[in-house]
C-alpha cells in the first residue's frame, strides 16, 4: 500500500499535488500545432505566454503518399510550467488575485464579484454571484482547479510563496463539513468490520481534508492509491499490537 498516513499526513504527496496543466494540439506544422496549443492553454490561463509552456513534439508531420496525399499531422504537447512567473513579480498581492479570478471569471460567462482577503501567509478570494455552479464544478473540480491554476500563476518561482484560497458562497466549507462526516463514517465501517474502505476518487484537495481529519484517529490509517483521475483514499484498521 502506497502514501501510508498512520498519524501524519503532512508527508503525503497530495500536500503537494498539484493539477498539471496540458494540452495536445494538431495542425499541419509543428509551428502552427505550437501556436494551436498555447491558445487552448490561455482558455484555462489567460494571461499565459509562450515563455510559460513546455512544448513536447510528438510528431513533426509528414508528406505522405504520392503528391502529399495521406500526410500526417503534426502534434505537439503544451505544459504549463509550474515555477514560470506569469505576470508579476515579487509575491502576489490581494489585487493581483482579485484580478485573476474576476478575469477568469468573466471569460467563463459568469456575473459575480470576487472579494479577498489576506493574511501573512495567505490569499483568499471568495466569489460571490446568484448561480455559481458552473464556477464550483462536480464536486469541486472547477473551483479546485482554478485554485491550483492561481497558485501557479502567482505564486511563480519565488521560494516563498502565499497559499492561495478561492470559495464560491461558502462552498468549501459546506463540502469539507461533507467530507468529514463521510470520513467518519467510512473509519467507524473500518473499525467496525476489520475491512478496508476505499472511498471514491477526489481531487488532491479533498484527499487532504481526509487525510488531516483521520490523522489523530488511532484506530485507523489512511492512504491515497490509483493514478488521477482516479486516485482515491483507502481507510483501514490499524491493528492493536
Amino acid at each position: 500500500m502506497e502514501e501510508s498516513h498512520p498519524h501524519d499526513p503532512t508527508d503525503s504527496p497530495d500536500d503537494h499535488d498539484e493539477t498539471e496543466f496540458a494540452t495536445v494540439a494538431e495542425a499541419p506544422t509543428v509551428e502552427e500545432a505550437k501556436r494551436k496549443a498555447l491558445d487552448q492553454l490561455r482558455k484555462i490561463v489567460p494571461v499565459v505566454q509562450e515563455r510559460n509552456v513546455e512544448f513536447i513534439v510528438v510528431e513533426e508531420g509528414a508528406k505522405g503518399g504520392l503528391f502529399g496525399r495521406g500526410k500526417m499531422l503534426a502534434q505537439v504537447e503544451a505544459h504549463l510550467l509550474r515555477n514560470s512567473p506569469l505576470s508579476h513579480e515579487g509575491l502576489p498581492s490581494a489585487e493581483e488575485l482579485r484580478e485573476f479570478v474576476q478575469t477568469v471569471v468573466g471569460l467563463m460567462g459568469i456575473a459575480a464579484t470576487v472579494t479577498v482577503t489576506e493574511t501573512p501567509d495567505s490569499l483568499r478570494a471568495d466569489v460571490s454571484g446568484s448561480d455559481l455552479g458552473l464556477l464550483i464544478g462536480r464536486h469541486g473540480s472547477t473551483i479546485d482547479a482554478l485554485q491550483s491554476i492561481a497558485g501557479i500563476a502567482l505564486n511563480g518561482e519565488h521560494r516563498e510563496r502565499r497559499h492561495i484560497i478561492i470559495d464560491a458562497e461558502g462552498y468549501r466549507g459546506r463540502r469539507e463539513s461533507a467530507l468529514t462526516a463521510l470520513a467518519d463514517r467510512a473509519a467507524q465501517k473500518a473499525v467496525r468490520e476489520g475491512a478496508s474502505v476505499t472511498l471514491q476518487p477526489m481531487s488532491a484537495v479533498e484527499r487532504k481534508v481526509i487525510h488531516l481529519h483521520l490523522k489523530d484517529d488511532p484506530r485507523v490509517e489512511t492512504a491515497s492509491e490509483g493514478n488521477e483521475p482516479f486516485r482515491a483514499i483507502v481507510i483501514s484498521r490499524v491493528e492493536p499490537r
